[in-house]
This record gives structure tokens, sequence and C-alpha cells, in this order.
């Protein structure tokens, strides 16, 4: 069947297509708006304050979808805005920003659409008629979607600065803030220890404060909290015994709640451990993220935290390692757990086989497969590929 060509198509189907492949850029989209939000609208501060990060890309995704459904079909604004962009509402108030470098993460992001959208227009084989209906049809649509999630957005944000003020939490969120900053605070004002051994953990779900007071029971430890969005909540287990390095097994986990999700810092004495072991959980937080695991400890990730505090820059060099072995078929899936498997043991074959059950002879074809596709030696790029292999599960390429 012959494919219609674009100068044969109506405002409508033109639409539909500039849609769809908007849609296919997403990820490009929403990370071309964090670069440039980041970069235009300092006041809108994630680079300390990793709830308000998260929260802004899960906010540009949700936007981006919900827009380009409407684009593609009656053009109509959603009745309700993207409950992400309420939670990155809500999580602004919380952290005593402004509304107005909020709103200004928006026009960034508009414009940010708003140009793929004129670019692609553009590259279709279309009339100037048909460019000139598509174009103010489409860009018309764009400006009301977002003069619509920006009120519901600032309501948002004026009613839960209204909420914060009144809560006695904002307090406490602010005794955090300051002993994260560098300060030295009462305790008794915080009503938790500061001179004992702490143990920071990141939770998410709808059980996470039910989950964290039971674990608390079970460790015998006290419990600080802090809940930062709607279902990510900062916690800190303290305890005047000092826990040895690795004492806190897989055992204290398996009653990990349905669909909470823990990420774990090392346990740290004092003031100064109560950041340090923050700032692991957070790490292992940005990691757990693209995990399937409930449980995330900063010691088993640590290596991948520091790698993808530049999300661009960890895609370029996995892509440049393993190259063909980035691909996700089942023969290329079967080479990337073998090479990974084999780095792990040490380069040894047989050691390798006993965890694969399979043969050394099989080893030793995968391995050889493996070099030919990389046109380099295992050996000679035995600590880069061993870190790629380990980012690539975290990436989702």
């Amino acid at each position: 069947m012959r494919t219609k060509t674009a100068t044969t198509i109506g405002t409508d189907e033109t639409l539909r297509l500039v849609a769809a492949k908007l849609s296919d850029d997403i990820d490009d989209l929403v990370e071309t708006m964090l670069v440039r939000m980041r970069d235009e609208a300092p006041g809108f501060d994630t680079a300390t304050r990793p709830e308000l990060a998260e929260g802004l890309r899960a906010s540009c995704y949700g936007n981006i979808r919900v827009a380009l459904q409407a684009l593609g079909g009656d053009r109509q604004p959603p009745r309700n805005s993207p409950a992400e962009a309420m939670n990155v509402a809500r999580t602004t108030a919380r952290a005593d920003i402004a509304l107005e470098p909020l709103l200004h993460t928006y026009r960034i992001g508009h414009a940010v659409v708003l140009e793929r959208f004129f670019a692609l227009v553009e590259e279709l084989d279309l009339s100037s008629a048909q460019r000139r209906s598509a174009t103010l049809i489409g860009s018309k649509y764009l400006f009301a979607y977002v003069d619509r999630v920006v009120g519901e957005v600032s309501e948002e944000f004026t009613a839960e600065r209204q909420r914060v003020l009144r809560s006695s939490i904002q307090r406490r969120v602010q005794l955090v803030r300051d002993v994260l900053g560098g300060a030295s605070i009462d305790s008794a004002e915080l009503g938790y220890r500061l001179e004992q051994e702490h143990l920071a953990v990141v939770v998410t779900g709808p059980a996470a404060d039910a989950s964290l007071r039971d674990l608390a029971r079970r460790l015998e430890r006290s419990l600080l909290t802090i809940a930062m969005t709607d279902d990510t909540v900062w916690a800190w287990l303290g305890s005047l015994r000092r826990c040895e390095r690795g004492a806190l097994h897989d055992s204290v986990w398996t009653q990990v709640a349905g669909r909470t999700r823990y990420a774990v810092g090392e346990p740290a004495w004092g003031i100064s451990g109560f950041r340090d072991s923050h700032e692991q959980a957070l790490a292992a937080h940005r990691v757990a993220a693209q995990l399937p695991q409930p449980v995330t400890r900063y010691d088993d990730v640590a290596l991948e935290a520091a790698l993808l505090c530049d999300t661009r820059a960890a895609r370029r060099f996995v892509e440049h390692e393993l190259g063909p072995l980035v691909a996700n078929d089942a023969r290329t899936c079967v080479l990337r757990e073998t090479l990974g498997s084999y780095l792990r043991s040490g380069l040894n074959a047989a050691a390798t086989a006993a965890v694969l059950n399979v043969s050394d002879r099989t080893i030793a074809y995968r391995i050889h497969g493996i070099e030919d596709l990389l046109a380099r030696s295992v050996l000679a790029r035995s600590s880069e590929l061993a870190a790629a292999v380990r980012l690539h599960r975290v990436l989702n390429l």
C-alpha cells in the first residue's frame, strides 16, 4: 500500500505526525530542558536539593506526555494538570523557593518544545498554507496548555506554602537543612540526638512512614523522618552503639513492605556522620531509580553513583566502551552478562563458567566473540569495561 505523502495530508494529520515525532524524542527534549533550566533558571536550585531535581525531571516528562497526547488529538488543554506537575509545585513550596523560579522553568520548557515543534513542521513536505495552518494551530494550543498548567501550578504552590507555614513540620525541615548545611544546633530542638551513630536512608513508596517505624523498632534505633514529597521520605536511624561495617546484612531488609524502596547510606558517627550518611543515601537513591530491587545500598553502587553525576557523559562512556554490546537483543544480553561475570571473576574462565553454569569452552568462545565485536582485548580494557557494564544496567540504554 502506498504511503500518503506529506503534501496530501490535512492539518490534523500533520499535527499527529509532529506530536508522534516529539514523543519519540521525549528523552532528548527532557535532557535539553533540564540543561537549560539549570543554566537559565539558577533561582530554581536543584543542585543542593535532590528532591527538586527528581521532581522536575518527572514533571518535564509528565507535561510533555499530556501535552503531546492532546496536540495529536483534540488540542484541548487537560481538565487536570499532570500529577507530577502538582507534586513539584508542592515540593518547591516545601523547599522554601519562591514561585517565580518555578514558573521560569515552565517558560524554558515551553520554549524548548516550541522550537522543536517549529523545526519539525519545517521539515515536512508541506505547502505554505499547510505549514502556516499547522504552525498557527499547534503553537496556539501549546501556549494554551502552558497557561492552563501554570495557573494550576501557581494555585497548588500557594496552597502548599500556606499549609507549610502553618505546620511545625517546616521547622523541623529547616533544622535538618541547617545541619546538612554545616550549622550546629541543639539536638533537643530537633528531637533527635546528633552525637550518636546515624544510618541515613531515602525511602519512597506509599508505606514509607510505616515501614520506617517498623525498621526502627527491629533495629532498636531512634528515628528522625522528613517528608520531602508526597511519597519520598528522608530518614535517619540513630544508635549509641556503633555498628561494624557490613553488620546490617541482607536479612535486615527482608521485611521491607510492598512497593516501599530503600536507598541506604553507610553508618557514621556524630554530626558529620549525619551529613555523610545522608549524602550517600541520596547518591544511592539516584542509582536506585533505575534498578528493580527494593533496597539499594551505597556501598554496592558507589561507582555508579560517582559516574552518574553527569548522565550524558556516562552514556557516552558506556557507548564508547561497549559499542555493539549496548544492544538489548537476547544474544547481546548473554554476551554482556558473560563479560560482566568474567570481569568480576578476575578474568577467570573456569570461575565464570561455574557462575553461569556453562563449560569453560563456551566462556572462551563468548569472550573471543566479544573481543571481535569490540576490536580490542578485554584484558587491556578490563577496568573500563567493568565500569561500563555496571553503568549499562542503570542507564536503560
